[in-house]
């Protein structure tokens, strides 16, 4: 009996492992991985696969009727859920239809789509965003905010031993401008840096650019919040509400509200307050930017009124 040599075995069982391994790969390279979500403001839509060069050819179209038409550079199989999405499918109850190359995601109302690519994994996200979101970005990019930091320059303001409250208020002036910005609302700021700026001069900046909203930023000598309003201001609530209830809402502290005759709140031509913030922002800086997350969600909600009251008229 004539043996067969052992590096040979060897090498068929190598290739007869490499001929049953190549279709798993070719299979595995014509299936793409559907992932799908919806949030508050719009529904997202991630495409994975596992080659870059994929997704890169991967076409996208925002059709008139509010549906999205995606053409694939080949056919592929679309796994969603750990299965293949037939002919006429749904993903979250949304129906699809995929013939060869496209597939249609029958969606409705919906006025945009920005599209991302990413590698590791390489995948296509697809954030479609609702009419009404989008009609809410119009109106919050048309509204405006003068963020006022107190003191400056030679003015310290409230002091602990190192911690100035010139130096804690322009950090959370220039935070939450910076965060408002981000979702499109114009934020400005009546100084930048360490200067000395006067009342007037803070005036003449707020008087020049006439923003949606004057929000002077102060730190305090006590433990509590308080926010300030003019005496001749028609019905302060509206505005002043939004603060009240994220502050209670995210601290204990006392929340205060007063109607005061200072210059900076009578001499605004636009809708103006003035906050407060308790002294332990000087050296807590968790506490600072819980602060902050409270002020930036605050002056969206009061946007976020504004926009109503625009619609309602």
């Amino acid at each position: 009996m004539i043996k067969t040599p052992r590096y040979m075995v060897k090498k068929f069982l190598i290739i007869i492992f490499l001929i049953l391994l190549t279709p798993v790969y070719a299979q595995d390279n014509r299936k793409i991985f559907l992932k799908s979500g919806k949030h508050k403001d719009f529904y997202r839509f991630v495409f994975i696969c596992e080659k870059s060069e994929i997704t890169n050819s991967i076409n996208i179209n925002l059709l008139n009727d509010g549906k999205i038409k995606i053409f694939f550079p080949d056919i592929f199989e679309i796994e969603y859920k750990g299965r293949i999405l037939e002919e006429e499918d749904n993903i979250r109850g949304i129906k699809t239809l995929k013939k060869d190359k496209v597939l249609i995601i029958e969606t409705s109302d919906i006025e945009e789509i920005k599209v991302a690519r990413y590698d590791s994994p390489s995948r296509l996200v697809i954030d479609a965003y609702f009419k009404e979101s989008v009609e809410r970005q119009k109106v919050l990019k048309s509204l405006s905010i003068l963020i006022d930091p107190g003191h400056g320059g030679k003015d310290t303001g409230f002091q602990i031993k190192e911690n100035r409250e010139k130096d804690i208020a322009i950090y959370i002036a220039k935070t939450v401008a910076s965060r408002l910005t981000q979702k499109g609302i114009k934020a400005s700021l009546t100084r930048a840096s360490d200067e000395d700026l006067t009342l007037s001069r803070r005036m003449k900046i707020e008087n020049s650019l006439k923003p949606s909203l004057f929000l002077s930023i102060h730190l305090c000598s006590s433990d509590n919040f308080y926010i300030y309003t003019s005496p001749g201001i028609k019905n302060p609530d509206i505005m002043i509400n939004p603060f009240i209830r994220k502050l209670k809402e995210k601290f204990s502290e006392p929340v205060y509200t007063e109607k005061l005759p200072l210059f900076l709140l009578e001499k605004s031509v636009s809708p103006a307050l003035m906050i407060e913030i308790p002294k332990r922002a000087l050296s807590d800086k968790n506490y600072t930017n819980r602060v902050i997350d409270a002020l930036v969600q605050a002056i969206i909600e009061k946007f976020a009124l504004v926009e109503e009251k625009e619609k309602n008229e």
